[in-house]
């Protein structure tokens, strides 16, 4: 089978993960599922089924990646966060502190040098 046709199938095992989940929150909440809903869904050919299935597992993946690579970053920044505190309790200078003081050496040595040529 193509990998094309594999990846199919996987987003329509997601598409089912996701659908499950659907329905267990819609029944957690108390909604409930429409007649004309029924009637629709059970006039759909098995491929239509499949082909929503895959384009719902395809919606979920993105939104899963799309999460984690937020949850990511907030816990890369809540580290970066802790860590520089832990640093400057216990005195140690961190790279940000090193580069900020390069940044005002640098300053420093062209108004010194602008000073000087000046005076000239």
């Amino acid at each position: 089978m193509a990998a094309l046709e594999m990846d199919k199938f996987g987003y329509a095992g997601i598409g089912i993960l996701a659908k499950m989940q659907d329905l267990i929150q819609d029944f957690v909440e108390g909604r409930e599922i429409e007649a004309e809903e029924e009637k629709e869904e059970t006039k759909k050919t098995i491929q239509e089924r499949f082909d929503e299935l895959v384009e719902m597992g395809e919606e979920r993946y993105d939104e899963w990646l799309d999460k984690s690579k937020e949850e990511r970053e907030k816990f890369s920044e809540k580290i970066k966060e802790r860590t520089s505190k832990v640093f400057s309790e216990i005195g140690l200078v961190t790279k940000e502190d090193i580069e900020e003081l390069e940044g005002q050496i640098s300053k420093l040595q062209r108004a010194l040098k602008k000073a000087q040529t000046t005076k000239k």
